[in-house]
């Protein structure tokens, strides 16, 4: 199974790879379609000083609005990222196709779990997106957003608060955005994390990948 196709913001500057020693090295099947490389990275092994290079200036000083008030961002968080909620067996879970970049359920631990990382304090979460392939028609995967939280100084409960659900539909390639109704952003009493609920053990079931929408404070 291909790898899902070129996000339409880069297909103006990225390459396809096509060479099969080239797609072997980089952990795809040799005849794999849709795997790209950024413009001006080099998969020969040479290396690109960019620190050295005058011509491109990366002090953050010089660019204070890099990422300016109300800017939107976004925090993708991949399948290998997600581990079993509970994993009793060592197999419960297995990463296939498109050069192991979907996870699937095995055993019976029905849950795996992802921590969205850099998210910026007092920002605002917009949307809440998550894509995935469903060819069961008996059974579907949901996905879930929860922030957790507990005093930001003090020892207290645990709270785990849903902030955004969505369950898959039948389809090979399917992706779905749920708002998060403005909710601020609070990483110094919470953290974010995306659960998916696999309904049954079978390949037809297969997580890709989840995605937060946010803007910056």
């Amino acid at each position: 199974m291909a790898i899902n196709a070129q996000s339409s913001l880069a297909a103006t500057t990225d390459i396809p790879v096509s060479d099969p020693d080239m797609l072997r090295a980089m952990g795809f099947a040799p005849d794999a379609g849709n795997v790209y490389v950024a413009a001006g990275v080099d998969l020969t092994g040479t290396r690109v000083d960019l620190e050295s290079d005058t011509s491109v200036n990366r002090d953050l000083a010089v660019h204070p609005n890099l990422f300016p008030s109300g800017s939107v961002d976004y925090s993708p968080v991949a399948p290998k990222e997600f581990f079993g909620r509970v994993d009793t067996t060592g197999t419960q879970w297995r990463f296939s196709s498109g050069g192991s970049t979907e996870i699937s359920r095995l055993g019976t631990e029905a849950f795996a779990d992802a921590q969205v990382e850099d998210l910026p304090n007092g920002g605002v979460l917009q949307f809440f997106r998550w894509w995935w392939s469903d060819n069961d028609p008996s059974s579907s995967m949901t996905a879930f957003l929860f922030e957790i939280c507990q005093p930001a100084f003090a020892g207290g409960a645990i709270t785990f608060t849903t902030v955004a659900t969505s369950t898959s539909t039948d389809t090979l390639t399917g992706s779905a955005a749920v708002s998060t109704a403005s909710r601020p952003i609070d990483t110094q009493s919470c953290y974010y994390l995306v659960r998916v609920r696999f309904d049954a053990a079978t390949a037809l079931l297969r997580f890709q990948k989840a995605r937060l929408q946010f803007t910056h404070p």
